[in-house]
């Protein structure tokens, strides 16, 4: 690590501290993630979820690892650097996004997450502390609770903040889908427009009051199997849905029309990310292409698996030792794979 020199930190969580730094013999400023325990074994630092995860998955708009180091049983991750995420775009906004600026960033996520859920993979913690950007280009970062889609449940409740977390989450089904991420981003579209979130709840129960007063409550006898009726009383009678043009006014009716598809209370009726590029809010003047392939890797690169760059998020919602990440957020830059990527186990 004497490689590197610290410029400053950037953010301190339960599980590591994340720095910004200067690599010294390229000049290159990266993002050093310094995990709080220790790890006396190497085996542990490959299997952690987050360097399993993005060690598959190669793709322009996904943070890909740059470099694993583990020295005096201390274990570092090494990230480029980007300079913003969405959270503080939004925040920092005195008017609304231009609707052509949503439309971009949003094909993009949804491009890296058609990519992720094609590969298998699915995120469980998307919000816009966790899409990075740099200039026109847009991250999908913290792979610290992804889960593979082929992994069996019962699958953890607690995933992704409360704001952005799907209502069979809520709900306690434990044998959710990707579909999670795909009401994740109708939430985050609506945010773009809005500058503030759609459904801001204080607790769980008070996250489902908030879903109902804009999207009406559901028929919960037709919602699918293994989600808890809720123990809460919202009233005798149903809430009547709201027209997201009177919560929404600056977005198209193809806008709203996507929100609302993406923001089903039935995970069955979310669009794929793949679909939901295709929609006629993407096609405004232009055509939207299918999920970009990175044009510096090959397909035999995808298959066997090339080794990504990272993000950094702190927030420590499971109890495995594997769920340790930053939720705190930076962002990195695609590379070639392959090139520059390192894991040096100096302790060996």
């Amino acid at each position: 690590m004497e490689r590197y020199k610290l410029i400053k930190e950037l953010g301190d969580g339960t599980c590591g501290c994340v720095y910004k730094a200067l690599n010294r013999d390229t000049n290159e400023i990266v993002a050093i993630k310094k995990m709080k325990r220790k790890f006396f074994f190497w085996e542990e630092c490959v299997n952690l979820r987050e360097v399993k995860s993005l060690c598959k998955l190669n793709h322009p708009n996904i943070v890909k690892l740059k470099e694993v180091v583990r020295e005096n049983h201390e274990l570092f991750f090494i990230f480029e650097y980007m300079e913003y995420n969405l959270y503080e775009i939004i925040r920092a906004r005195q008017s609304p996004l231009p609707e052509a600026d949503i439309r971009g960033l949003m094909s993009q996520v949804l491009q890296g997450l058609a990519y992720m859920h094609g590969n298998g993979y699915f995120h469980r913690d998307l919000k816009p502390e966790n899409l990075l950007v740099t200039n026109d280009t847009i991250k999908i970062a913290d792979f610290g609770l992804a889960r593979e889609v082929s992994s069996k449940p019962p699958y953890t409740d607690y995933v992704s903040t409360r704001w952005y977390r799907a209502p069979e989450v809520l709900l306690q089904s434990s044998s959710y889908t990707p579909a999670i991420d795909m009401w994740a981003i109708g939430a985050i579209l609506a945010e773009l427009f809005t500058l503030f979130p759609i459904f801001p709840g204080e607790s769980e129960s008070d996250q489902l009051f908030k879903i109902c007063c804009v999207l009406g409550t559901p028929d919960w006898t037709i919602l699918p199997e293994g989600m808890n009726l809720p123990s809460i009383n919202f009233s005798s009678s149903e809430v009547v849905p709201v027209n997201l043009l009177d919560i929404i006014p600056n977005a198209s009716m193809e806008a709203i029309d996507l929100i609302i598809k993406l923001c089903s209370w039935d995970p069955r009726k979310r669009p794929t990310a793949e679909q939901a590029l295709q929609h006629p809010f993407f096609h405004v003047g232009m055509w939207v292409p299918h999920p970009l392939v990175d044009p510096f890797v090959s397909n035999s690169d995808h298959n066997e698996g090339a080794k990504p760059k990272l993000e950094l998020s702190l927030w420590d919602f499971g109890t495995e030792s594997d769920d340790c990440f930053l939720g705190l957020t930076l962002a990195v830059k695609p590379s070639v794979p392959n090139l520059g990527m390192n894991f040096l186990n100096l302790d060996a």
